[in-house]
C-alpha cells in the first residue's frame, strides 16, 4: 500500500504533471487524472535501471486519441524506486510468477486504489 500511495502523490510533482498530449493537446492535471482519462497498455511500466546506470521507470498509458504517453519515475521524483522494484521481484519468486504478471496486478491494484479514493 505504501509502494500506490507514494505512486499517487507523484501526481502533485510539478515535473510530471501537468502532462499533455503532443498529438491532441489533451492536459492531464494530476495522476489519477492520467490514469482516469487514459488506458492501459500491455506492457505498461518497466524498468529502465539498467540505462545508463540510473533508476528510472517509464510508465505507458494511451490518450484518448491513441498516442503513447509515458510519465518518467526517478529517484528524486519516487524515493522508493529501488524497493519498489526489490518488492515485486520478491513477490514474483515468492509466488514463482513472472515479473510482468506481478508488474500488471500491481498496476491494476494502483488504479483500482485511484478510483476507490474519487468515490470518497
Amino acid at each position: 500500500l505504501k509502494y500506490i500511495e507514494l505512486l499517487v502523490k507523484v501526481g502533485a510533482d510539478s515535473r510530471i504533471f501537468p502532462k499533455k498530449c503532443a498529438t491532441c493537446g489533451q492536459v492531464f492535471r494530476n495522476f489519477p487524472e492520467y490514469i482516469h482519462r487514459t488506458e492501459a497498455v500491455s506492457e505498461g511500466l518497466a524498468d529502465y535501471s539498467g540505462v545508463l546506470d540510473l533508476p528510472r521507470t517509464m510508465q505507458y498509458r494511451n490518450c484518448s486519441c491513441g498516442s503513447t504517453l509515458t510519465i518518467l519515475f526517478t529517484k528524486e521524483v519516487y524515493p522508493l524506486l529501488d524497493k519498489f522494484w526489490e518488492m515485486l521481484g520478491m513477490e514474483a519468486k515468492e509466488t514463482n510468477r513472472p515479473l510482468v504478471e506481478v508488474v500488471t496486478e500491481f498496476r491494476q491494484q494502483c488504479n483500482r486504489y485511484i478510483h476507490e479514493m474519487d468515490r470518497q
